[in-house]
């Protein structure tokens, strides 16, 4: 089977999925997979058998004739391709104006993630999913919420690909860390980094952006009435950062930047705090639910799916209003990130209550074991794409089968015949 990806400019997540599921699907499978990938993100997430045909916006001259050359080399690629999966808005529009006057084309899905153009329910996005619903052969979505739309707006029915990060099947193997045992790890830590131990480890991992709301992490910080030192591992906005790193000195809060070995963090730390607007795939809190790390966040994007019941992520899918205690989060404490105050609570409970803390590790590890292995992710969209193929390849046969309209005969009539 040769497969084609196309992604554009994709988010952590998003980069991390498609570099690990073409990766299984080429090693597991007997199939050709190629990638069309906007440049910086081919780079970024190392991505494997990529052809540069992504069109790089312009107005040199030059540069046009070559992204021209880029379009031609794209079709001629999604023409041999026996099946085209699209990721994000951005590549499925490239996609569907690329095949828009192709007399046989292959069958095109589409994986959308909650990204910030995907999330808003405004006239341009309505018309957006109502578009692709009509020219893809499957719509999926990455959480129960944004499936949910997409089946608000179109006639098909997607699916929900449950997206996981391909780290979570090594980090649940680990045995489980108990209290002291992180408090000791992180004494160790707190001492390689040179940094002053104030208590229990407080964590957030993630890039410094505007979405990320880390003012609200800083503030909750200064109300927490529990010894803590609280750590930001990630980098971002240089701009940002200084703001944040000057606001964050009556909290104590310490910005390290990024670190590589994320592991010796989620076992150090005793709670992971995420603050996000949106998450659109969560594999942060999966990571660290995956080690026991008990998670208070706001139960936003994908971390709806992650943190809550079933049940009560599919009724807030629905649009049905939801009052949901902090207890209710699986692995975790549930809280309005904006409502400082509530978040503060939430992360002095877990650092002072042992019991309600190894609830919420025991609740995070047993909901890891329930994701699905990336082996198992690539395994059904193998399915998908194989259905795709069958079913492009009847709707074919059914159109070749069918005799050709009549034509009536409108040659001229021959008077001296007529009447003979």
């Amino acid at each position: 089977m040769n497969i084609l990806m196309v992604v554009g400019k994709a988010s952590h997540s998003m980069g991390t999925f498609v570099a690990s599921l073409s990766g299984v699907l080429s090693i597991q499978n007997e199939d050709d997979i190629s990638i069309i990938a906007e440049p910086t993100t081919a780079k970024h997430y190392r991505l494997q058998r990529v052809l540069p045909l992504w069109v790089i916006p312009t107005w040199k001259p030059h540069l046009i004739r070559s992204n021209l050359s880029r379009i031609k080399k794209a079709r001629a690629a999604i023409a041999a391709a026996d099946v085209v999966h699209a990721h994000g808005r951005s590549a499925a529009i490239y996609v569907m104006l690329l095949t828009a006057f192709m007399p046989s084309r292959p069958p095109v899905l589409v994986s959308l993630y909650e990204l910030a153009d995907e999330r808003q329910d405004t006239l341009a996005s309505k018309l957006f999913f109502r578009w692709l619903g009509t020219k893809a052969s499957r719509l999926t979505g990455s959480s129960l919420n944004l499936a949910a739309t997409i089946d608000a707006q179109t006639s098909t029915d997607a699916s929900v690909s449950f997206l996981v990060s391909p780290r979570v099947e090594k980090l649940r193997a680990n045995p489980l860390s108990n209290r002291r045992q992180r408090v000791e790890r992180w004494a160790q830590l707190a001492q390689s980094e040179r940094l002053k131990n104030r208590g229990q480890l407080v964590l957030v991992v993630g890039s410094v952006e505007a979405e990320k709301r880390l003012d609200l992490f800083v503030k909750a910080m200064e109300k927490v009435t529990y010894p803590a030192t609280a750590v930001v591992v990630g980098d971002g906005n240089p701009q940002l950062l200084a703001q944040l790193r000057s606001q964050g000195t009556d909290a104590q809060v310490s910005f390290l930047g990024w670190r590589k070995n994320l592991d010796v963090w989620y076992e150090a730390a005793s709670v992971l705090v995420v603050t996000s607007q949106w998450e659109s795939l969560g594999f942060v809190a999966q990571e660290a639910m995956s080690q026991g790390l008990p998670v208070v966040a706001e139960p936003v994007g994908r971390l709806r799916d992650i943190l809550m019941s079933t049940r009560d992520a599919t009724e807030l899918a629905r649009g049905d209003s939801v009052n949901l205690p902090p207890e209710s989060g699986v692995g975790g404490l549930l809280v309005h990130a904006a409502n400082v105050e509530e978040t503060a609570a939430a992360i002095t409970r877990l650092l002072s209550e042992p019991e309600l803390w190894y609830e919420k590790q025991a609740e995070a590890r047993q909901r890891s074991w329930d994701w699905p292995t990336i082996a198992d992710i690539s395994r059904k969209w193998l399915q998908y794409y194989r259905q795709a193929i069958a079913n492009t390849t009847k709707s074919r046969r059914v159109l070749e089968s069918q005799p050709a309209p009549h034509e009536p005969d409108l040659s001229p009539v021959n008077p001296a015949k007529v009447g003979m």
